[in-house]
């Protein structure tokens, strides 16, 4: 992930015309398994929007979860692909959810949030495995099996999962302000050592030595502009209307918007319900606080 990151940080994003405000983009490696480095990280980013002695203000207009890990162990990979992504994004949702002074942009991209995703939550027919036993008080992620995630089953769960939030935020965001668009984008098979570790060196040598790995995988860069894609259209979609609910719900990948790559299930709202009931809401209690209406309809 950390290649793509930086692929991103090279983008032409980072480019404006001088009449308009330099963006400052920024990438964080944080603990996603621990909420306390979520927080400190979203308190780094709000320090960075205030005020400073020239009364200009930045805003806070895209945030891209990228974080993620594979063939770990269970609980792991559920916390850093789920539970940092969501704990991050519920505490710079208000910076996103900012409304200026005439209720407009200033000459900023529209708030996007993106969560990455990946074609693995395709194998995943739901999150939540029911013969799990637990207690009222049980965490449903302690009590997965600590064992690695060899066949990524647990990864598929946690990408579905990610995107059920996705669908949470869509429907139980703040409609006061500029309404955030919410993005789920699958960039594509790419050629990074998250992948290379996983299948191992041998696979990884055979590939590359025989020239498959081009073939069929992407580099860096082109998975970070199949990402950069879906906030493309979010700006251009920003133009048109600020009411989140009259939005496509799509899912990008490789670069392009289609609403049938992604799983029925990623889409139900009684699962995600369920998502956030079960398994991340108990997570996350007395850590964030929740957004006014959030839990609502």
């Amino acid at each position: 992930m950390n290649e793509i990151q930086t692929k991103l940080a090279e983008s032409p994003v980072n480019s404006t015309s001088r009449n308009e405000a330099v963006p400052v983009i920024s990438f964080v490696e944080y603990h996603a398994d621990k909420p306390q480095s979520a927080l400190d990280v979203a308190s780094s980013v709000q320090s960075l929007v205030k005020e400073d002695g020239s009364g200009t203000k930045r805003q806070l207009t895209v945030l891209i979860n990228n974080a993620g890990i594979m063939g770990k162990e269970k609980p792991l990979t559920m916390r850093v692909n789920l539970i940092g992504p969501v704990l991050l994004t519920l505490s710079l949702l208000p910076l996103l959810n900012f409304t200026t002074n005439d209720g407009k942009l200033n000459n900023v991209s529209a708030p996007t949030v993106i969560n990455v995703g990946s074609s693995a939550h395709l194998r995943a027919t739901q999150v939540i495995d029911n013969d799990i036993p637990l207690n009222e008080n049980d965490s449903y992620i302690d009590n997965l099996p600590g064992i690695p995630d060899s066949d990524l089953s647990t990864y598929g769960q946690s990408k579905l999962a990610l995107m059920q939030f996705s669908t949470l935020l869509r429907r139980w965001q703040p409609q006061s302000g500029n309404a955030v668009h919410i993005q789920d984008a699958h960039p594509g098979l790419v050629w990074t050592p998250l992948l290379r570790n996983h299948i191992g060196e041998k696979v990884t040598n055979t590939l590359q030595r025989s020239g498959l790995a081009k073939l069929i995988y992407k580099t860096p860069e082109e998975g970070a502009q199949s990402i950069l894609a879906s906030l493309d259209y979010a700006q251009r979609q920003s133009t048109a209307s600020t009411d989140a609910s009259s939005r496509q719900q799509l899912y990008f990948v490789n670069g392009k918007p289609c609403g049938y790559g992604a799983a029925k299930e990623s889409r139900d709202i009684d699962a995600s319900i369920q998502l956030w009931k079960e398994v991340i809401g108990p997570e996350l209690k007395g850590v964030v606080s929740l957004p006014d209406g959030w839990g609502e309809g």
